[in-house]
């Protein structure tokens, strides 16, 4: 990840991603994903404009892609319940709190960030969430294009 700086009297870094969001969507992808298919992975793809986070499984029941950040449903309870009690050994914090916001703090924090809301769409048997990067300050309109 692009992580530019600014240091005329003392640093400023612009990340190109909320990192808890990012943290959040890959604990996620782990969580949720369907490990009834067989030989398939969580996949993270970084682009200079965005990440790419690729989990298998479509949405379980009647869950859609508009209805993810108002309603809450756990495939892998153990799976769930095991994450909400392990502890970063970075951060002190768990994992995941199994409160139901996840989608709603990825899609919250990321916007805040990049001022562009993060896009979840189903491609055949998988979830796939675009998290768009904060723009470079570096980086002028001509450079862009």
């Amino acid at each position: 990840m692009l992580k530019p700086a600014r240091k005329p009297l003392g640093q400023r870094d612009y990340t190109q991603f909320d990192l808890n969001a990012v943290r959040e969507a890959i604990v996620n992808a782990v969580a949720h994903r369907d490990y009834s298919i067989a030989g398939s992975k969580v996949r993270i793809f970084l682009y200079s404009d965005r990440i790419e986070i690729s989990s298998p499984g479509t949405l379980p029941n009647t869950l859609t892609v508009e209805s993810m950040a108002f309603r809450v449903f756990t495939r892998n309870q153990l799976l769930v319940q095991f994450l909400s009690r392990m502890r970063s050994s970075l951060t002190g914090e768990v994992f995941l709190e199994s409160r139901g916001k996840g989608v709603q703090n990825i899609l919250r924090l990321s916007e805040i960030h990049s001022g562009r809301i993060p896009q979840y769409d189903v491609h055949g048997d998988e979830l796939l969430l675009t998290i768009w990067a904060f723009p470079s300050p570096h980086l002028s309109r001509s450079d862009e294009e």
